[in-house]
């Protein structure tokens, strides 16, 4: 099953969905700041993790575009 939109086919959405949920943990994750203002510490600790996960979205939106989902051949009775 495809889907057109402004002349963009997205072959595979379930993929494409994943991927821009993935992107979007990753730029949360990435961009969170933890902050302790008794000592003044002020850091990214997932930074690293929302990395992985912003190119793991940019991955699978694009599979999501690339590839169909698999079709079952119908079977045939002899």
């Amino acid at each position: 099953m495809t889907t057109e939109t402004k002349g963009i086919e997205i072959k595979n959405k379930g993929m494409l969905s994943f991927g821009i949920i993935l992107f979007l943990m990753g730029l949360v994750a990435s961009l969170y700041q933890e902050s302790i203002y008794g000592t003044l510490i002020v850091r990214y600790p997932y930074q690293n993790i929302g990395i992985v996960l912003v190119v793991a979205g940019i991955i699978f939106v694009a599979l999501g575009f690339l590839y169909s989902p698999r079709k079952t051949e119908p079977k045939q009775s002899t």
